[in-house]
């Protein structure tokens, strides 16, 4: 399965990117895509929920493998015979800064079909969520 991904340097610490980025509630503020998210409890692996996007409408998703303070995956069924598989990732940069990465797998029957026609774009819409989570990261106020 082909994976199509960004990544991006944060002056922040991976402390206060995940911080941001595990907190379902200020998705809508940074994620230019998501208009609404609602997890069914704790950010946890198997937590389930639905979220709303502007391009695709309301999706079921399932966080997996969530590794606090560094990376989880959501999956998500947004179109027929296919599954989204999404990787987000914070890594230590040099100096306390973030490396901040998303990327993304398609699966199911037309998988590869969507993966071709449609992945990297996708990925390309990384990079304002990205950003938005940079600067949400960047100008957060110390606790």
């Amino acid at each position: 399965m082909a994976s199509h991904g960004k990544t991006m340097e944060a002056s922040a610490s991976p402390e206060r990117v995940w911080r941001i980025w595990s907190d379902v509630g200020t998705w809508p503020r940074w994620n230019p895509d998501v208009l609404s998210i609602e997890l069914e409890g704790p950010f946890v692996s198997g937590a389930r929920g639905k979220m709303t996007t502007k391009a695709g409408g309301t999706h079921q998703i399932m966080l997996r493998n969530v590794q606090p303070g560094r990376s989880f995956e959501l999956e998500t069924a947004p179109i027929p015979l296919g599954r989204f598989h999404f990787v987000c990732e914070v890594r230590p940069a040099s100096g306390g800064a973030s490396t901040i990465s998303q990327s993304i797998s398609i699966g199911g029957p037309l998988g590869p079909l969507y993966s071709a026609m449609m992945g990297s774009r996708i990925a390309a819409s990384f990079e304002p969520i990205l950003k938005g989570l940079k600067a949400a990261a960047e100008t957060e106020p110390t606790p």
